[in-house]
C-alpha cells in the first residue's frame, strides 16, 4: 500500500541519528553499506537538561543554552547528510518542559532536519531497536532495560521484534536531585532511591514477569559505568549480578559527597549520578528478580538509524501501526483506500506550489487511511473520536508532533473547521497542515457515496490561499449532490480566509 518511493540499499547513503537525551545528548554518524548499517563517527556530550528543569517544569537558560550549544557543534559534522537520512529525537525531559517546543523550534533551524519529541513507549521501541542489532540471534526472549537522565525504558522482545515496552519516570538525574539534595550521600537517602524505584518497578512486574525472558541485556551509560567499576574492582563474574551491586554500594556509602567519590572504573563525568544509577540497578535487580545482566553498546541513537533504514528500504512499522489500528477499530478498508488515492492524487498536483515535503504526503496518507477509526466509537461526531484516538493511542513509529498532526486532519475532516487545532501546532507547520486539511476534506467528500464508479476525474490548481478545482465536461452537471456539497465546502473554508473555486 507505500506509495513512497523507496531507495536502493546500494544508493549507500550516509546516515545521523541525534538522541537529545536527558543527560547527555549523542551522535552517530553511519554509512550504509550492502544493507546494514555502519558507523564512522560518534560524538557526546554531557548536557544534563534534566537538571535544568525547575519546579515548573520550564527548562532554565543555562539548560537551553548548553543543548543548543551541542547541537551546534553536532551540526558541523553533518553538512554532507541528505536530510532525509537525519533524524533528531528528544526523550523525556523534552517530554516535560513546558517551553520545550522554544527549544525544538531552535533545534530545527540549528540541524535542518526533522527534530521531535517521542513518548515514552516508543523511545523504549527504539532502544531496543539498537540494542537488538548488536546482539546474536538467538531466537530466545530478551528483557532490555535503559536506565535514562529521566526515565528507564523496559522492554521484552524476541529477535528485532519488540513484545511489551514501557517507560517509567525515574532517572539517575532526577533520583540524584531527589534523594541525593546538594551533593550528599547517606545510606537512608539511597534506601529510600532503591525503595521508590521498586514501587515504579511494581506497577509492571506481574506483567514482565508473567510473559518471561531468557536474558537480560542493560544499555546506557550508567550500566557501562557500573560494570567498568565492577571489573576494575573484581566484583565481576562474566556478567553483573547483584552480589557485586551490593558490593560497589558499600564501598559508594564510604563516602560523605558525590564530590568524594573516587572509585576503580568510574570517570570524574560520572560520579555525580552514580549513586542514583546504582540504586536503581538494584531496584530493578531485587524486584524483577534479575540473577545476572549484561551491557550492550547498542542504545536509542543506533535504534533511530535503523528505524531511519526501514523507512526508506525495508519495512515502515508506521504503516504496521496504522493498519492494526485499522483492523482494531474495524475500518472499512475500501473506503479508506479510495479516500487516500484521491488525496495523494491532489497532493501530487499541488505539492510544489503549496511547497508541500515528503512528511506532508505522509502525514496525508496515515490520516486518510485512519480517518474513520472514530465509528468504532460512535457515528455521531466519530471525526472527533478518531482525533482524539489518534492523539491518546500508542502507535509505534510516530511521533507526538506525527499523532498531533494525524489527529488534526482527521479531526477536521468534516463539519465544521477549527482552526485552533492546528493553531496549537508549531507556527511553521499551521500553514501546510491547513492545506492538508483541504485536501482530506475533499477527497472524503468525493467518496461519500463509497461507490468506486463515482469517482470523480478531476484537477487541483492552487496559488496562496485558493484553490480551483476543474471536472472533466459535464461531470458536476451529473451529480448534482456532490455540486451542492462543494458549495456548502466553500462557504466552509471562505470563513476562515481561503478561496475555493471549481
Amino acid at each position: 500500500m507505500n506509495d513512497t518511493q523507496r531507495l536502493s540499499p546500494s544508493a549507500e547513503p550516509m546516515m545521523a541519528a541525534i538522541d537529545m537525551g536527558s543527560n547527555s545528548f549523542h551522535m552517530v554518524i553511519a554509512r550504509l553499506e550492502n544493507g546494514e548499517v555502519r558507523p564512522v563517527q560518534k560524538l557526546a556530550e554531557k548536557v544534563m537538561l534534566a537538571a535544568g528543569l525547575d519546579e515548573n517544569n520550564m527548562l532554565d537558560e543555562a539548560a537551553f543554552a548548553r543543548g543548543l550549544d551541542c547541537l551546534r557543534r553536532f551540526a558541523q559534522c553533518i553538512p554532507a547528510v541528505d536530510s532525509r537520512w537525519v533524524r533528531c529525537v528528544g526523550t523525556n525531559s523534552l517530554r516535560e518542559a513546558r517551553n520545550g517546543e522554544a527549544f525544538l523550534r531552535q533545534a530545527r533551524q540549528i540541524l535542518r532536519c526533522p527534530v521531535e519529541v517521542v513518548a515514552g513507549r516508543e523511545e523504549a521501541r527504539l532502544i531496543y531497536l539498537g540494542v537488538a542489532h548488536t546482539l546474536a540471534d538467538d531466537g530466545g526472549k530478551r528483557l532490555v532495560f535503559d536506565i535514562g537522565g529521566g526515565s528507564t525504558e523496559f522492554i521484552i522482545g524476541k529477535r528485532f521484534e519488540p513484545l511489551l515496552t514501557e517507560s517509567l519516570h525515574m532517572g539517575c538525574v532526577s533520583y540524584r536531585d531527589r534523594f541525593f539534595a546538594n551533593g550528599k550521600i547517606s545510606e537512608q537517602g539511597f534506601k529510600k532511591a532503591v525503595m521508590t524505584a521498586r514501587t515504579e518497578l511494581a506497577a509492571i512486574e506481574s506483567s514482565y514477569r508473567k510473559k518471561g525472558w531468557d536474558n537480560v541485556v542493560g544499555a546506557s551509560g550508567s550500566v557501562k559505568a557500573i560494570e567498568g567499576a565492577l571489573q576494575d574492582n573484581g566484583w565481576f563474574k562474566d556478567a553483573i549480578d547483584l552480589p557485586g551491586l551490593h558490593k560497589l554500594r558499600d564501598r559508594l556509602l564510604t563516602f560523605n559527597s558525590l564530590d568524594a567519590i573516587d572509585i576503580p572504573g568510574i570517570k570524574a563525568d560520572r560520579r555525580h549520578i552514580l549513586p542514583s544509577g546504582l540504586a536503581i540497578l538494584i531496584a530493578i535487580f531485587e524486584q524483577l528478580g534479575i540473577k545476572t545482566a549484561h551491557y550492550s553498546d547498542g542504545a536509542m541513537r543506533e535504534g533511530i538509524l535503523y528505524d531511519l533504514l526501514g523507512r526508506h528500504v525495508h519495512e515502515d512499522v508506521r504503516e504496521r501501526s496504522i493498519l492494526a489500528m485499522m483492523n482494531r477499530y474495524s475500518v472499512d478498508t475500501a473506503q479508506a483506500e479510495r479516500v487516500l488515492q484521491s488525496a495523494l492524487k491532489a497532493f501530487n498536483q499541488v505539492k510544489k506550489d503549496w511547497d508541500l515535503g515528503e512528511y506532508c504526503r505522509e502525514w496525508l496518507r496515515w490520516s486518510a487511511l485512519s480517518h474513520e477509526i472514530g465509528m468504532a466509537v460512535s457515528h455521531s461526531g466519530f471525526h472527533k473520536h478518531g482525533a482524539y484516538l489518534l492523539t491518546h493511542s500508542d502507535l509505534p513509529g510516530f511521533t507526538r508532533q506525527d499523532q498531533k498532526v494525524m489527529a488534526v486532519l482527521v479531526g477536521n475532516h468534516r463539519r465544521k473547521l477549527k482552526e485552533s487545532d492546528w493553531q496549537e501546532l508549531p507556527p511553521h507547520l499551521q500553514e501546510k497542515v491547513k492545506q492538508l486539511v483541504l485536501v482530506l476534506r475533499l477527497s472524503v467528500l468525493f467518496h461519500r457515496a463509497r461507490r468506486e464508479d463515482l469517482i470523480p476525474d478531476f484537477r487541483m490548481a492552487v496559488d496562496g490561499k485558493s484553490a480551483r478545482l476543474r471536472f472533466s465536461a459535464k461531470w458536476l452537471e451529473e451529480h448534482p449532490l456532490l455540486q451542492a456539497e462543494l458549495q456548502e465546502e466553500q462557504d466552509v473554508w471562505k470563513k476562515i480566509g481561503m478561496k475555493l473555486e471549481f
